[in-house]
């Protein structure tokens, strides 16, 4: 990876996290961590679990990828910090700000963040 493009990454991930603590969202940066990559950005939920995001700003976009990639760093998390988590990709729109990014995740993903969300 060029450093211009790890530049834009570690921008985007610092703009998220910085949005997200702006609007009265705990979040915090997770350090690099290798093979074992635990996510970019985490959301620490009330009830313990976590949204682990996985921070793209790229011009194309291998989604199918990039989702895998996100599942693997939430699994990873869980692992780390013994906690359920959910992996999502917020992915940076071009020349817009951290609130126009777009999320994804799997509808499986949702699903269970909704279900163990709403017996909080």
């Amino acid at each position: 990876m060029s450093s211009a493009n790890k530049a834009r990454g570690t921008r985007w991930e610092n703009d998220l996290e910085r949005y997200f603590n702006e609007s009265g969202v705990k979040a915090r940066r997770l350090p690099r961590a290798g093979s074992k990559d635990i996510g970019d950005v985490a959301i620490e939920m009330i009830n313990g679990h976590a949204i682990v995001i996985e921070a793209k700003n790229v011009k194309a976009a291998d989604l199918a990828d990039f989702l895998r990639q996100a599942e693997v760093e939430a699994a990873n998390y869980e692992e780390k910090y013994s906690t359920l988590a959910y992996g999502i990709v917020a992915m940076k729109t071009r020349q817009k700000g951290a609130g126009d990014g777009k999320v994804m995740m799997t509808v499986d993903t949702l699903l269970n963040l909704l279900k163990w969300e709403s017996l909080a």
